[in-house]
């Protein structure tokens, strides 16, 4: 499910904005009013840093009214580069495994190839017939010793 957007634009609570409010990410939280009509673009950014506990969270919605707009703008910048950063690194780490499975499914298709079954088949053939000889050659020393 996607999570909500707010527009940061909005001035006051919409019916959408009173769904969004709703959703079970935001409802843990005991947001004020005040933070919902004034600082509505905030509360996914918050909701969604990785850097916060839900109690770290909880703190910021109740500090939100009492702030001066330089430090609401600061949190905001902070919050949006966090979460820029992250999407920087999400994109690299997925460009890096699909480099890894590329090269991975690479080294498996030599591992399939006829020419490797044949191989292991070859190894296998010739496993069987040393352990076919070794049977024989205790049967032998057996019956030896059996005729002593």
């Amino acid at each position: 499910m996607a999570d909500p957007v707010i527009n940061p634009t909005q001035t006051s609570a919409s019916s959408a904005t009173q769904t969004q409010f709703n959703d079970p990410k935001v409802a843990k939280f005991n947001i004020p009013d005040v933070v919902k009509e004034k600082y509505s673009d905030l509360i996914p950014l918050i909701i969604e840093t990785e850097s916060m506990n839900d109690q770290e969270k909880s703190y910021w919605f109740q500090i939100l009214p009492i702030m001066t707009t330089e430090q609401v703008d600061r949190l905001r910048n902070i919050l949006i580069t966090e979460k820029q950063q992250l999407s920087k690194l999400d994109e690299e780490y997925k460009q890096e495994m699909s480099h890894i499975n590329q090269k991975n499914a690479d080294s498996w298709k030599k591992f399939n190839a006829p020419e490797a079954k044949e191989k292991i088949q070859a190894i296998k053939q010739a496993e069987a017939e040393n352990k076919s000889e070794e049977n024989d050659k205790e049967a032998q020393l057996l019956d030896q010793l059996n005729n002593i």
